[in-house]
């Protein structure tokens, strides 16, 4: 846990916060004028990972410990961080007097580069955007060679094969999503073996007993989930968790909220540059001018 005496300095910007519905118990400290320091649980080891870069680069303290009905989806527990999150941040931001308003920042990750624009408006904006380069190349540093840039490997399918935006706000439609050949692999391999060890009772030793070798094995691996992590959280991230997650916060903090994703082959790369953009870039937007006004010619924000 964060010590409470690193934040009694006055005029901070800090609170506590909760959300608890029947599917996720969510709990915050944030302190959006702090060190970048952090204690995050969420029970799935990548998003602690995404939420550590989020508070380091942004240079808010964040203490959070969030619960949820992760053994039925990620869905409900990232989504309501997102929200939790969002709604602190805007209370925090208060009526925005001094503040840039604006962020902007480009975050290379290695091969990955993404770039993230923030608008405090008051007015709650999503964008996300992932830019298709059919001609692109790049670099390989290993051997100095030009290799694909292996824009197919993430399963964007562009019908006209142009260079151009391809709107992720609303997720990846299915119907133009492929499924990785690991995923379609292991699940036509032991689709029927999982259907027979899940309907095995753990606790009846002879049950378990008239598994074979290979089924216990199986059985150890599917409950392993650092394993199932370390092959396909990263991918399922990107498809799939990235958007809902800052679509949350986007709508909860009342931002204008606009990533683009420049390029990269890598999941891991691209997500995690995108959680280090908007952290810098909503840092930025937050960070105080010493001016007294509010940045708007309405007068308020």
């Amino acid at each position: 846990m964060l010590k409470d005496k690193k934040f009694k300095d006055e005029g901070l910007r800090k609170d506590k916060f909760q959300r608890k519905t029947k599917e996720t118990d969510i709990e915050l400290y944030l302190n959006i004028d702090g060190n970048g320091e952090y204690n995050i649980s969420t029970g799935v080891p990548f998003f602690n990972h995404m939420l550590e870069q989020l508070a380091k680069h942004s240079n808010f303290d964040i203490n959070l410990n969030a619960k949820g009905d992760i053994e039925i989806d990620l869905h409900h527990l990232i989504e309501d961080t997102g929200i939790v999150l969002g709604q602190a941040v805007n209370k925090l931001a208060g009526e925005k007097k001094g503040i840039n308003r604006y962020g902007f920042a480009s975050v290379p990750m290695d091969e990955a580069l993404v770039q993230t624009t923030v608008d405090f408006s008051g007015r709650a904006y999503f964008a996300y955007h992932y830019y298709y380069n059919n001609d692109n190349y790049d670099n390989d540093a290993r051997n100095g060679s030009k290799i694909k840039n292996k824009t197919s490997s993430l399963s964007i399918i562009n019908n006209n094969r142009n260079n151009g935006f391809v709107d992720l706000s609303r997720g990846f439609p299915l119907s133009k999503r492929k499924l990785t050949n690991k995923f379609n692999n292991f699940n036509a391999k032991y689709k029927h073996l999982i259907h027979k060890i899940n309907s095995i009772n753990s606790d009846d030793s002879s049950q378990l007993s008239q598994l074979s070798n290979n089924e216990k094995e199986l059985k150890t691996k599917l409950f392993n989930s650092e394993l199932l992590y370390n092959e396909l959280v990263a991918e399922i991230f990107f498809y799939d968790y990235v958007n809902i997650f800052f679509e949350a916060f986007c709508k909860n903090a009342l931002i204008n909220l606009h990533i683009n994703v420049m390029y990269g082959n890598n999941y891991h790369h691209i997500t995690e540059a995108t959680f280090k953009s908007c952290a810098v870039s909503i840092s930025n937007a937050l960070r105080k001018t010493g001016r007294n006004n509010i940045p708007s010619t309405k007068g308020m924000i």
